[in-house]
C-alpha cells in the first residue's frame, strides 16, 4: 500500500490547479483563480432488511463558491454477511458489470440498449454537476420498487432508472454536513469487511480534499457498521458508540476517548501533511489490525486500529480528481 500512495502523492505535488482566492501569484504578481471547492461533505445513509442485507449509500460533494456541484460520487456498500453473497467486498461502482444489471435494465426498454449500475450512477452525478443542493433535491421521480425513480420522460430517466431516494438523502446529509475548505482535489476510498459470525457489515470511508500542493487541506473517517437495529455510522453515534469507557480503563488516552474523538484525532493529525507522509505514520500491532504506535503523539490521542483508515485513504487518493 505504501509504494501506491507513494506515487500518488508524487503526482500530486505536481498538480496545476491555482488555489486561494485573490491571492498575488508570485511570479507575475497578477491574481490567482478562486480555489475549485469551496466546500466539501460526507452524507451516508444505511439500511438493512430482514434478511440480513445491508446497503449503505454514501455521497460525497464539492461546492464551488457559489454553491453548485462540481465533484459528486456516489456509491453503495452492499452485502449479506454470514451467506453465501457475504463475501463481496467490493462496492456496486467497483463491481462494474459483475453487478449484471444491463441486461434486465435493456429488456425494461427504458434506457438504449441498458445501462450498468454504476453507469446509470454516473449519470446521476452527472446530473448533479453544476445545480445547487436545492435544485438537486427537487429532481423529478416517481415510485419504483419501493423506492423513487427519475420521473419517466424526463432527461434523467432516459440514463437513469434504478432507485435513487437513498441517493439523494445521502447527497442531503452530505450538504448538512459539509464544512468550509480550499481544496483543489477530492477524493473518496471505501474499504468494506464482512463479519459473517456476527452478520455485521463495517464499511470504512475515508472522504480527502488536498490543496495544490497535493497536502490534505480536509479529511472525514468514518464507518457504517451495520447490523440489526444500528444503521448511524461510528460518528454518527457519539456517546452511544460506548467506546470512552473502556478506553480509559487501558490509561493511554487522559480520560479515554470516544471512537467520534479518536477518529477526529486521526484527521487532525494528517491535516497539511501529503499521502506519502499519512502512509508513513508509525504503528503497531492491536486486536488483530494496526494501531497508532505507542509513544508517539497520535497515540496519546487515538488507540483504536487505523489500517482501515489508511487502506481507504489510499484509494481516496486514487481517486483524487
Amino acid at each position: 500500500m505504501n509504494k501506491l500512495v507513494k506515487v500518488l502523492a508524487a503526482s500530486a505535488l505536481v498538480a496545476t490547479a491555482l488555489v486561494g482566492c485573490g491571492k498575488k501569484d508570485g511570479a507575475t504578481g497578477g491574481e490567482t483563480t478562486a480555489a475549485k471547492y469551496a466546500k466539501v461533505g460526507l452524507g451516508v445513509v444505511s439500511s438493512i432488511n430482514d434478511e440480513g442485507q445491508v446497503n449503505s449509500t454514501m455521497a460525497a460533494i464539492g461546492l464551488d463558491k457559489d454553491g453548485k456541484v462540481q465533484y459528486i460520487d456516489i456509491d453503495v456498500a452492499q452485502s449479506t454477511p454470514g451467506d453465501a453473497k457475504g463475501e463481496l467486498t467490493k462496492t456496486k461502482k467497483e463491481r462494474k458489470e459483475e453487478y449484471g444489471m444491463k441486461e434486465t435494465s435493456a429488456k425494461a426498454g427504458k434506457i438504449k440498449d441498458g445501462g450498468e449500475w454504476y453507469e446509470q450512477a454516473q449519470a446521476f452525478e452527472e446530473f448533479c454537476k453544476n445545480k445547487t443542493l436545492d435544485q438537486i433535491a427537487k429532481v423529478e421521480v416517481e415510485d419504483y420498487h419501493g423506492g423513487k425513480a427519475p420521473k419517466t420522460g424526463t432527461d434523467l430517466a432516459s440514463k437513469c432508472t434504478i432507485t435513487i431516494d437513498d441517493f439523494l438523502a445521502a447527497v442531503d446529509k452530505a450538504g448538512k454536513n459539509a464544512q468550509a475548505v480550499d481544496a483543489a482535489k477530492i477524493g473518496i476510498g471505501e474499504v468494506m469487511q464482512n463479519d459473517a459470525e456476527k452478520k455485521q457489515l463495517d464499511t470504512t470511508i475515508a472522504l480527502v480534499a488536498t490543496d495544490d500542493a497535493g497536502k490534505i487541506v480536509y479529511s472525514k473517517i468514518d464507518v457504517a457498521q451495520i447490523f440489526k437495529g444500528v444503521t448511524d455510522t461510528k460518528s454518527e453515534r457519539k456517546e452511544k458508540y460506548g467506546m470512552k469507557e473502556t478506553s480509559a480503563k487501558n490509561g493511554k488516552i487522559k480520560d479515554g476517548g470516544e471512537w467520534y474523538e479518536q477518529a477526529q484525532a486521526f484527521e487532525d493529525s494528517i491535516k497539511n501533511k501529503t499521502l506519502d507522509e499519512v502512509a508513513k505514520i508509525e504503528v503497531e500491532d492491536y486486536h488483530g489490525g494496526k494501531a497508532p504506535k505507542t509513544g508517539t503523539d497520535l497515540a496519546s490521542k487515538c488507540t483504536i486500529t487505523i489500517d482501515a483508515f489508511l487502506e481507504a485513504i489510499a484509494e481516496a487518493g486514487s481517486a483524487l480528481k
